[in-house]
């Protein structure tokens, strides 16, 4: 079984290039938009499911050229025209791109995994191609777990990222410092919505294993206005 690399890739004002115009399509341009990509969608015709994103995607109607591929950094074939599929994946192969062709692993560069996000938090969930149905069912299982809790979290330690980074300089110290973080009442406060006091609890517990790390008791928190 082939290890595959997970990656998390910046598409944010990049072209990236979908062949095809139906539902599967559909379902990769709107995954493109919400990372703020530059999606072209080459296709004869659009399906309803992307007829009312015509003024968010550029629209190619017609069928797909080589030339296509200038300027991607990605490319999606989404067409139900095995001959065409496999062109596409040949022309990328041979431009060095990333290729992804639907329901094709033979013919995939990279595999879109199961997806789903609670404010910075993104979860992701692959089978390496072997079976989407069942990523898709362990996202569903995950999404019951994990609630908004855990993006507000995510918030609430970015805003304190350089001062975690200045009071616990390695990195024994910073995952001491997660460890009572996770353990703490930081999650009911983050339950019920109240950031201020879910920020404070944080600032404390930065406090408590800072002040181990120096041997004393000084006031980081208030320094940091927590």
């Amino acid at each position: 079984m082939e290890n595959l690399l997970p990656v998390m890739v910046r598409v944010r004002e990049q072209k990236v290039l979908v062949v095809g115009g139906g539902a599967v399509a559909h379902q990769k341009v709107v995954q493109l938009l919400e990372c703020e990509a530059l999606v072209t969608v080459v296709s004869p015709q659009l399906g309803p499911e992307l007829t009312g994103y015509k003024d968010r995607i550029t629209w190619i109607a017609r069928d797909y050229r080589e030339a296509d591929l200038d300027g991607a950094c990605l490319v999606f074939s989404c067409t139900d025209d095995k001959e065409v599929n496999e062109r596409v994946f040949r022309d990328c192969q041979r431009r060095g791109l990333w290729c992804n062709v639907v329901d094709d692993p033979d013919h995939c560069r990279f595999f879109m995994p199961s997806v789903f996000r609670r404010g910075p938090v993104t979860v992701a969930l692959s089978t390496s191609g072997l079976s989407p149905a069942l990523a898709r069912q362990m996202r569903l299982y995950l999404e019951e777990v994990f609630d908004d809790g855990f993006g507000l979290l995510a918030f609430a330690l970015g805003h304190l990222k350089d001062a975690i980074r200045s009071a616990l300089p390695t990195i024994d110290q910073r995952r001491e410092f997660m460890k009572r973080v996770w353990n703490s009442a930081v999650w009911q406060a983050l339950e019920a919505g109240d950031l201020p006091t879910a920020r404070r609890l944080i600032g404390q517990i930065l406090e408590t294993v800072s002040s181990a790390r120096r041997g004393d008791r000084g006031s980081y928190a208030t320094d940091l206005g927590i």
